[in-house]
C-alpha cells in the first residue's frame, strides 16, 4: 500500500514537472506575425547584433558576434565555418540609408584574440560618449571601458574590469564614469551551468563595481539577464530567465533592494528605457523551445518579438503592455531593440539586425 502512495505521489510530481516544463518551453503557444510599419532587414549584420544602446543624438552602438564558453559544439562549428568574430559596430539613426560601420579599437592592452562582446551600456559624459561592454573571454569575463572618437570611427580602449565575483555575466548599465552595475548571470562556466538552469538554481546576483572593487548588490538571482535603470536613475530593471522583469531600488549604498516583479508571459532579454516616457522595451523569446534550438544551432530558425512596458509615474508597476513586433520569417531570436524618434532596431543574438519605421506607438 505505501509502495503504491509513494509511486502515486512520484508520478504526480513528474507529471507536474513535464506540464511544467512544457508551458515554460512555449509548446503551446502560436505566433501571429505583424510590424509596426515598414521593415526591413539591414545589410552587414549576419552573426548577431545581441545588444545595443542608443544615443540622444541617435548613434546607435551594437555589439555582434556573442560567443563563449557556454556556446555548445554545433555553434562553435557553425561559427569557425562563417569566421564570425566579436565586432563593435554603429548605425546612426538621422541617416539609416548609410546602414551599419564597424568600429576599429586602438589601445595596447586590448586584445582581439578572444573578444566575444555580449551588453553594452552608453553613457555621454559631458563631451565623452563611453562606452562599457561585457566580454566572454576565454579564461574569465570582463567588462571593457571605451571612449568613442567620432572623428575617426574608433573606440579607445581605457580600462578592463574583472574580479574573484565575476563569474558568467550578461548585460551592464553604467552609473558613472567609473562605476556600473553587472549581470552575474550563471555561477558556472562549464557543462555544470546546464544544472543551474534546469533546477532554477539562484546562483546569480546583480553585481556592483564601485569605481574600486565589485560588491553584490542584489539578493541571489536565477539567470539575471538585462539590465537597465529607470528614466530617474533610482530604480534597477533586470530581466529574469523566470519570465519576469524584477524592480529594485537603489539605496545610498548602491546596493538593490527588491520592490517588485512584472510577470510576463515570453522570455525577456534585454530592455532599453525610453528617456522621455520612463516607458522600458524588451527584445523578447516570445517560443523560448525554438529559441534554444537556433542558440544549438543558428541555423534553425527563432521567433522574435518587441514589447513596450507602460510604466506608471513611480516606475514600478505597469499600466499596460503593447506587442510593436512579432516574427519568426526573417529575424530569428530578437534579443533587443531600440527607439529612436519614429524609428527602431531590433537586434538578435546570433542571426540579423532589422531596420523599421513605426507608423504609430
Amino acid at each position: 500500500m505505501l509502495y503504491k502512495i509513494l509511486s502515486g505521489i512520484a508520478l504526480a510530481v513528474f507529471t507536474a514537472f513535464i506540464i511544467e516544463m512544457v508551458l515554460y518551453l512555449d509548446y503551446h503557444k502560436t505566433l501571429w506575425n505583424h510590424r509596426p510599419g515598414k521593415c526591413h532587414i539591414v545589410e552587414g549584420i549576419d552573426h548577431g547584433s545581441e545588444d545595443m544602446q542608443t544615443t540622444k543624438s541617435g548613434l546607435t552602438f551594437i555589439t555582434s558576434g556573442v560567443n563563449g564558453v557556454l556556446s555548445g559544439r554545433v555553434y562553435q562549428e557553425y561559427y569557425k565555418k562563417h569566421n564570425v568574430r566579436g565586432r563593435i559596430m554603429l548605425f546612426n539613426m538621422e541617416k539609416p540609408e548609410e546602414g551599419v560601420k564597424e568600429l576599429r579599437i586602438t589601445g595596447n592592452r586590448f586584445s582581439y584574440d578572444d573578444f566575444y562582446p555580449h551588453g553594452i551600456s552608453v553613457l555621454e559624459d559631458e563631451d565623452k560618449v563611453l562606452l562599457f561592454v561585457v566580454v566572454h573571454r576565454n579564461e574569465h569575463d570582463t567588462v571593457e571601458k571605451f571612449e568613442f572618437l567620432e572623428k575617426t570611427l574608433e573606440l579607445k580602449h581605457l580600462e578592463t574590469y574583472t574580479g574573484t565575483l565575476v563569474h558568467t555575466l550578461n548585460d551592464v548599465v553604467a552609473t558613472g564614469p567609473d562605476t556600473f552595475y553587472t549581470t552575474d548571470y550563471l555561477y558556472y562556466r562549464d557543462s555544470r551551468h546546464i544544472l543551474e538552469i534546469l533546477f532554477e538554481l539562484h546562483f546569480g546576483h546583480v553585481l556592483y563595481f564601485n569605481g574600486s572593487n565589485f560588491i553584490i548588490a542584489s539578493e541571489p538571482t536565477y539567470t539575471a539577464n538585462g539590465i537597465a535603470l529607470s528614466k530617474n536613475g533610482r530604480l534597477v530593471y533586470v530581466a529574469s530567465g523566470s519570465k519576469k522583469i524584477m524592480v529594485y531600488k537603489r539605496e545610498l549604498n548602491d546596493k538593490l533592494t527588491k520592490v517588485n516583479d512584472i510577470p510576463l508571459h515570453t522570455a525577456p532579454d534585454n530592455l532599453m528605457v525610453d528617456p522621455k516616457s520612463g516607458d522600458v522595451l524588451l527584445g523578447c523569446h516570445p517560443i523560448l523551445y525554438k529559441t534554444m534550438k537556433h542558440l544549438d544551432n543558428p541555423e534553425e530558425p527563432a521567433s522574435s518579438q518587441v514589447l513596450m512596458l507602460h510604466m506608471d509615474s513611480s516606475g514600478t508597476n505597469t499600466t499596460g503592455v503593447t506587442e510593436l513586433f512579432s516574427d519568426d520569417l526573417e529575424l530569428y531570436s530578437s534579443s533587443v531593440a531600440t527607439l529612436y524618434k519614429n524609428r527602431m532596431l531590433i537586434g538578435t543574438v546570433c542571426h540579423k539586425m532589422m531596420y523599421c519605421e513605426i507608423n504609430s506607438l
